[in-house]
């Protein structure tokens, strides 16, 4: 079940339209998002996902026996962490320059939230991001993952790209294929630059050739493959939970914790139900795995 918490945006980021279209960001009142959940989980759901265009920003009061409360991101993940039931937590998305180190710690004590984090960063390289109004670095954006990677080792990591943003040279475009190089992601989302139509970036001349943005796609998605190959063949023999949520003549798919798609054979409905099961291939996007119980 997908629970918004909170609507709009703050950022302005050069080439996004959503704080034009949804305006300012407004969070939920925690007291609803906290009843939501819990009637989710009373009625048989599994993994709840928490929305916002910047969830990191979340912040809202709550009435309690000692008046009101600040209730942010961290404190939020804490409260429904501790709903009585067997659910996962994840969120989306996350922008970088509000990634403290109190939700940090906030992800490695809630053990309903995930090992999985989509942390964008939409370019490796600096003069890009502050063109891209991002107000963040590369060496900020790295110190995070280091802390990530301190406090959670087992953390999977997946990130957003724009290639060829409004005047970025080759040069700079390595940045960010070193950037995939250094990080090493299980996944990544990559984008080819558009205008969107009252953005900042919309003014700038749209100077990189469509021939050129694939061309940069096509290399950070083979660097991606090979990592994420890498990765997933560390795997094999491991035992992980995963959550089956498709089917196709008897062979099943879901997620596991880490946000790892995984096959798995079996005649009985598997359906909603949480399956460990040990892995047994590894494939680019995916792993297979056979039962060891349900």
């Amino acid at each position: 079940a997908n629970v918004p918490i909170m609507t709009g945006c703050n950022n302005f980021c050069a080439y996004c339209v959503v704080p034009y279209v949804r305006e300012r960001e407004i969070s939920r009142p925690a007291e609803e998002i906290i009843q939501e959940v819990k009637n989710l989980i009373r009625n048989g759901y599994k993994e709840i996902w928490l929305l916002g265009q910047n969830v990191n920003s979340y912040y809202t009061l709550i009435r309690s026996n000692k008046g009101m409360v600040k209730i942010n991101f961290p404190k939020l993940l804490k409260i429904i962490n501790d709903i009585p039931g067997k659910f996962w937590m994840r969120f989306t998305s996350s922008h970088p320059k509000d990634f403290s180190d109190e939700l940090i710690n906030a992800m490695a004590e809630c053990k309903k939230v995930t090992p999985y984090l989509n942390l964008p960063i939409q370019s490796g390289n600096n003069k890009i991001l502050k063109a891209m109004n991002r107000r963040y670095n590369v060496a900020d954006y790295k110190n995070k993952i280091k802390e990530l990677r301190k406090k959670i080792p087992d953390i999977c990591l997946s990130t957003d790209i724009i290639v060829g943003f409004p005047g970025e040279t080759k040069k700079q475009f390595e940045n960010t294929a070193q950037l995939f190089r250094d990080v090493k992601y299980d996944m990544a989302y990559i984008n080819k630059y558009s205008p969107r139509t009252g953005t900042a970036a919309a003014k700038l001349k749209d100077n990189i050739s469509t021939a050129e943005k694939k061309r940069r796609e096509k290399i950070l998605t083979e660097i991606l493959k090979a990592t994420a190959l890498k990765k997933n063949k560390k795997i094999i023999g491991k035992e992980t939970i995963v959550l089956i949520d498709s089917n196709k003549s008897d062979n099943w798919s879901g997620k596991n914790e880490h946000y790892k798609t995984v096959q798995i054979k079996s005649n009985k409905n598997l359906l909603g139900k949480f399956v460990k099961v040990k892995i047994i291939e590894a494939l680019v996007w995916s792993l297979k795995g056979e039962i060891i119980y349900e």
